[in-house]
This record gives structure tokens, C-alpha cells and sequence, in this order.
């Protein structure tokens, strides 16, 4: 029986087997079963009341720090960037939907004179993923400026919880399993437009500087390591360290401009990535006795 048969009807969009390559960053990846494109927030709440329980879901925002596996994805794919995509404020506090960049978010909170968010314009993906992840940059971390989340449930009950309920951590919190993020609050601070157009705009010039936005990437590839007294070894020192700059497997090579970051140079496919990545560990694990681990997640199926 076709997959699509078993799903609920609803007013978004299915699509049977959907290359997932070009809706990753780094433009790699299998094919997905169906990839679902709600209209609203209650046709994802229809699809996830309906969808059986032994069907598979994953949410796929601006498709950074995933590694979609080259045997594809199987069960539902589901895409929120054209549905939840809204940003709207409120006094000091920027409400943002999952499906919204955070790059969105910024500009908003700039246009209304709000600071604190400035570097979420430096992390190329969604608010989900942001969440999902704690994704920070530039001393700064999601959680920082986040006051409260909504999250729907495997049965599409919507939640509202604190940052304290998901138990954030560095790249980490802890998701009820089957939930999803639905909305964001972020709470700012009342700043000059000017100042924070232009930390805004160091930012990004930092960003075009030092990586290699030139090329199809996930984002950081290893977390940071936290030594014991708190101090903080960044990944990209330790991959240099150990002489792995411009390492390579297939099309798939450790960035030379910044060797946090792992490059499709054409045709890599995710077993490349994976491959390089087990050797980058083991060389960085031989020569300095540290053991990395990875930021970005590898899902789906080996071919």
C-alpha cells in the first residue's frame, strides 16, 4: 500500500519521493518517502492527530547541521519555512514561529529598536532548529534571550513551557519525544537602531571573512570542547592542530578557510561526509588524545 494512503487528509501538500539534497545547505542526501508542506497551523496539528504511530516523522527547516543520509529518509519529512514562518512583536518581546530564520528575527527586532538578537543574523537556519539545538554564536547561546516556548505533542496538544522545562544545554534541550516547536518568545532590550544595524553588519562580515560561505556546507560540524575548569577549546583549533585542514574523502573535504566546517565540492555524498568525519576523529583522537563530538546530526538510511 502506497505510504501516502495512510496519511490523513489534509490541505497542505504531499510529495512522493522527493530528492532531499536540494533542500539541505550542504546538498547532500537521499530521497524522502513524502515530504509534507502544512498550510497552517492546524493542518500540522490534522497531519500529527492523524499521522499512525508507526509512521515516522522529522521536521526539516533551512536543512543546516542535518546530514540526510544517501538511503534517503523513510515515513513523512515535514517542511514549516512557507507556514510558520511569521515574526511579530510585542512591547520587548519578539514572538517568532518555528519556521522563521533567524536571520528574520534580527532584522525584525532591529526595525523595532530591540537588541539581544543581533546574533541569531550569523546562524543559517530556523528558529526550530535553533531551539533544537541551542544554536549560539558569538558569545551568545538561543537560551539567552528565550522566555518561552510552544511545543505540539505527538497527540497535537499545544504546550507552552520555560527554557527551565526543556533543560537547554550547550547545542542541546531536551524536546519531549514526538513533540515539535511551534513558537518562540525572545525577550530583548530596548537598544539605538544604528549601533544595532552595525553589530549586525560585523556580523556578517565575520561570517564572510572567516567561512566558506562559497560552498555548500551544514554549519559547524564538531561542538566546542568545555575543559573542566570552564574554559572553552574551540573545535576548528583542535581539527587544525591535528593536520586536518583540507582533509579529504571523495568531494567531501574539511573546510581550508575554516576547518570546523566540512565542504561539498561538487558530488559528495553523506557516506563522504561520514567517512571524513570518523577520520578527522580518530586523527584528532591519535595526536591530541580529545574526542569530538559532532554538532550536526546525521539521519535516515545508509544506501
Amino acid at each position: 500500500m502506497s505510504l501516502l494512503k495512510k496519511l490523513p487528509e489534509v490541505r497542505g501538500r504531499y510529495q512522493e519521493n522527493v530528492q532531499l539534497a536540494p533542500l539541505t545547505t550542504i546538498k547532500v542526501g537521499g530521497v524522502a518517502d513524502v515530504v509534507f508542506e502544512p498550510v497552517d497551523l492546524t493542518d500540522l496539528q490534522v497531519f500529527i492527530k492523524g499521522l499512525p504511530a508507526d509512521i515516522p516523522f522529522m521536521i526539516l527547516g533551512e536543512g543546516s547541521n542535518v546530514m540526510l543520509k544517501d538511503g534517503g529518509v523513510r515515513g513523512v519529512v515535514i517542511r514549516l519555512r512557507k507556514c510558520l514562518n511569521s515574526v511579530e512583536v510585542e512591547g520587548l518581546n519578539v514572538i517568532a514561529e518555528s519556521g522563521a530564520t533567524g536571520g528574520k528575527v534580527a532584522r525584525i527586532a532591529r526595525e523595532y529598536g530591540l537588541t539581544g538578537a543581533e546574533f541569531l543574523c550569523g546562524i543559517p537556519g530556523s528558529i526550530g532548529g535553533a531551539l533544537k539545538m541551542n544554536a549560539g554564536a558569538y558569545g551568545h547561546e538561543t537560551v539567552d534571550i528565550l522566555t518561552e516556548v510552544e511545543v505540539m505533542t505527538r497527540d497535537g496538544e499545544l504546550l507552552k513551557l520555560k527554557p527551565k522545562e526543556l533543560d537547554f544545554s550547550y547545542r542541546s534541550s531536551q524536546l519531549p519525544q514526538g513533540s515539535l516547536f511551534v513558537k518562540a518568545v525572545f525577550t530583548l532590550r530596548h537598544g539605538e537602531k544604528e549601533e544595532i544595524r552595525n553589530r549586525m553588519r560585523e556580523i556578517n562580515k565575520n561570517r564572510a571573512t572567516s567561512q566558506p560561505l562559497n560552498l555548500p556546507s551544514s554549519g559547524s560540524w564538531f561542538k566546542n570542547v568545555i575543559n573542566d575548569d570552564g574554559s572553552v577549546k574551540h573545535a576548528w583549533e583542535i581539527v587544525s592542530e591535528a593536520g586536518c585542514r583540507g582533509m579529504r574523502v571523495g568531494d567531501a573535504q574539511v573546510s581550508m578557510k575554516h576547518c570546523n566546517f566540512f565542504v561539498n565540492l561538487g558530488e559528495a555524498t553523506a557516506e563522504d561526509m561520514m567517512l571524513l568525519s570518523e577520520k578527522v576523529e580518530a586523527q584528532v583522537e591519535e595526536r591530541l588524545g580529545i574526542k569530538l563530538e559532532r554538532e550536526v546530526r546525521f539521519v535516515g538510511e545508509d544506501a
